[in-house]
C-alpha cells in the first residue's frame, strides 16, 4: 500500500475494485439513471418545457373494472393526461388529452423507436400497438413540452 504522496500501484487498484464491487452489491445504480441523465442533458438547452407528473389519477369505469392506468403531467403552458392500457397480446394503447385543446403533433420516444401522431381540435390523440418499454412524450402545440420518462 502506498502513502498518499505516491502514485497508485496494482495493490491500490485491487482494493478500489473490491470497494466498487461492495457498493455495486449493496447499493446498485438504478437501472434508469443513465437514461434520466441523458434525457436531462438532451432537453436542457432546447427550449422545451419539461412537464412534471401530477398526482396519479384513479381510473373509474362505468362497466366492470377499468384496467387503464391514468397519468397527468403539467407544465407552464399545457396539461397532458394519458391513459395506458395493455391488451391481451401485451401491446400498449395510449390515449391522450392535451389542455388547452388544439391541434399539434405528438411524438413518443423510446429506446425501441419513436411513434408520431397528431392531436385533433379537442386536443385528443391515440397511439396503439406500442411495445412495453420506457418512453417519454414530446408535444408540439404552441410550446414544445416533454414529459418525464414513463413505463408503458
Amino acid at each position: 500500500m502506498n502513502t498518499s504522496d505516491e502514485p497508485l500501484d496494482e495493490q491500490d487498484l485491487l482494493v478500489l475494485d473490491a470497494v466498487r464491487e461492495v457498493y455495486e452489491a449493496l447499493d446498485p445504480m438504478p437501472a434508469d439513471l443513465l437514461d434520466g441523465i441523458r434525457f436531462s442533458i438532451a432537453v436542457r438547452d432546447l427550449g422545451m418545457e419539461v412537464a412534471r407528473e401530477s398526482p396519479s389519477l384513479l381510473a373509474v369505469g362505468t362497466r366492470g373494472e377499468d384496467d387503464r392506468r391514468l397519468l397527468s403531467f403539467e407544465s407552464a403552458s399545457a396539461t397532458i393526461t394519458i391513459g395506458l392500457r395493455v391488451d391481451d397480446a401485451g401491446a400498449v394503447r395510449l390515449d391522450g388529452w392535451l389542455t388547452p385543446a388544439g391541434t399539434g403533433s405528438v411524438e413518443l420516444r423510446s429506446p425501441r423507436g419513436s411513434w408520431t401522431t397528431e392531436t385533433d381540435e379537442r386536443g385528443r390523440f391515440v397511439l396503439d400497438g406500442l411495445p412495453r418499454t420506457s418512453a417519454y412524450l414530446v408535444i408540439r402545440a404552441g410550446a414544445v413540452v416533454t414529459t418525464p420518462t414513463i413505463e408503458l
